[in-house]
């Protein structure tokens, strides 16, 4: 990590108590240190690569483009199957939830 100069190798900021040490699971070999969420992350990409047929050319513009896309601004019209945080909550609203079937 002195290497580092004490920062997590995929997102720059100190490592302060959650430090891992990454390794390639395919062959065992020692990568950098890492934060715990950032190894996470890093875990679940490389994980659904394949299933999501994810090169790693497509991996590059989908991360040059990541912050951009999350940080735009979108139109006004909502997903129909969104529920806020108090619809969420109320009971009934949903299958299973608050409800008992109807006796027949």
């Amino acid at each position: 990590m002195v290497q580092q100069n004490g920062c997590c190798a995929l997102c720059q900021h100190p490592i302060v108590d959650d430090a891992v040490l990454d390794h390639d699971h395919k062959t065992g070999k020692i990568r950098q240190v890492l934060h715990r969420g950032c190894n996470a992350m890093l875990g679940k990409i490389e994980n659904n690569m394949p299933r999501n047929r994810i090169t790693m050319e497509r991996l590059k513009s989908f991360s040059e483009n990541l912050i951009g896309y999350l940080e735009q601004e979108y139109e006004d019209v909502v997903h129909p199957t969104y529920k806020t945080k108090k619809e969420r909550k109320m009971p009934g609203r949903g299958r299973g939830k608050g409800k008992k079937p109807p006796k027949r």
